[in-house]
């Protein structure tokens, strides 16, 4: 099978296509998918250079080569015996193998809650090392004609939800799970730093979960903010590298600038900041622009990097982060759906609602030969216009 492995072989390039021997079924509740969509995400662009911040403990997790794509969607080929979903079922895929899927028992005290993103043993070499599909080398991936997956993993796509909208289920999801750990209060402004796939990602699970909530939405480029206007953000406001953009916030919020030149912070803000972008730049905005005794969840996947952390104590502000998928509990007034819902199946409904619109984000597909070409379209963003990249690896 063709994949895209992370193998630093190229001095000039990490990444190679090779030709791998299929992986056989770990267990008889795993399945054998054919990937029809393949998702580029920012945090496979670290592995590239771009926007790096870098995160030794989780370079730390795993070991090389691995398969690269974590954003997979497919078609079921094989099922094992103790697997529900028959050949030809379309399915999402929760990249997360925690403690069920690699046969660990007794579950880990995070797993045993429900915190499968959480799982102690993410680190373990049953069945493959790596935290999520993605990393493995022995499972396959979304840059890659196949991947394994366990029974636990799979989510059912509605007949409904065409593959173009359903290859975009994990950045929601993303989204999902995050806001769901922070929920606003009904009608609690929001403001999204960044207008990348998981800062509309955010806006379409704002509008599906917490439809009251004004959303406010911070873009880098024009096509970003067109795409976040398109998605149903109720103001966008374009950076401006001299910080002038905190005038607009503070009107949008009713806030008041205070501060000099680019050290700019509301006195007020937003009750709920989203930073989606995982820069320094990205997560002092956000801690600028909260309000007093308001939350900052972290989307963007930022690692060491030197931020203005004055905002967290002087506005008695709450920092949290947020990563991957599980089911969460939600009473809310949009599209909850159970009190008690995967974030996965959260962001198919909201897909199905056509709240992240995929000819607006899906700007760019490629077969798997074309990788540095797509790779490059994903990183150069303001020269291609990209949004989400998407490998077809049946092409």
């Amino acid at each position: 099978m063709r994949a895209i492995q992370f193998d630093l072989r190229d001095p000039d390039f990490p990444a190679s296509l090779v030709d791998l021997a299929p992986p056989r079924l770990p267990g008889t509740a795993w399945a054998r998918i054919a990937v029809t969509a393949g998702g580029i995400c920012g945090s496979d662009l670290h592995l590239f250079g771009h926007n790096s911040t870098p995160s030794p403990t989780l370079l730390s997790m795993g070991s090389i080569p691995f398969v690269l794509g974590h954003e997979i969607i497919g078609r079921v080929t094989e099922a094992g015996m103790d697997c529900p979903y028959p050949v030809g079922t379309r399915v999402a895929i929760d990249p997360c193998i925690p403690c069920l899927p690699r046969g660990i028992a007794p579950l880990c005290t995070n797993c045993a809650r429900g915190w499968t993103s959480l799982c102690l043993n993410l680190d373990s070499g049953v069945v493959s090392t790596g935290r999520t599909l993605g990393f493995t080398a022995n499972l396959g991936g979304g840059w890659c004609e196949q991947v394994l997956a366990h029974a636990s993993m799979l989510h059912l796509i509605p007949d409904a939800l065409p593959d173009r909208h359903a290859c975009l289920h994990e950045p929601v999801s993303i989204a999902c799970h995050g806001l769901v750990r922070t929920p606003p209060n009904d009608g609690d402004s929001v403001l999204v730093v960044g207008a990348g796939i998981i800062g509309l990602a955010a806006v379409a699970a704002l509008k599906g979960l917490f439809p009251s909530c004004p959303v406010t939405v911070l873009a880098r480029h024009p096509h970003q903010a067109a795409a976040a206007e398109a998605c149903g953000a109720d103001h966008v406001v374009r950076t401006d590298d001299a910080s002038a953009h905190f005038e607009e916030l503070a009107r949008i919020a009713g806030a008041r600038p205070i501060g000099a030149g680019t050290d700019v912070m509301l006195l007020g803000g937003f009750s709920l900041v989203v930073e989606a972008v995982g820069t320094a730049r990205a997560v002092t905005e956000a801690l600028r622009a909260v309000a007093h005794r308001g939350t900052v969840l972290l989307l963007g996947v930022a690692g060491i990097s030197e931020v203005d952390l004055t905002p967290l104590w002087y506005k008695e502000a709450a920092l949290t982060g947020s990563i991957d998928h599980a089911v969460d509990p939600l009473s809310a007034p949009g599209l909850a759906s159970s009190p008690d819902r995967h974030s996965v199946d959260r962001a198919l409904d909201i897909l199905k609602a056509g709240l992240l619109p995929p000819e607006v984000v899906v700007t760019h597909e490629f077969p798997l030969e074309a990788y540095r070409e797509a790779l490059d379209t994903a990183i150069d963003k303001g020269t291609s216009h990209a949004i989400k990249v998407v490998f077809r690896p049946q092409q």
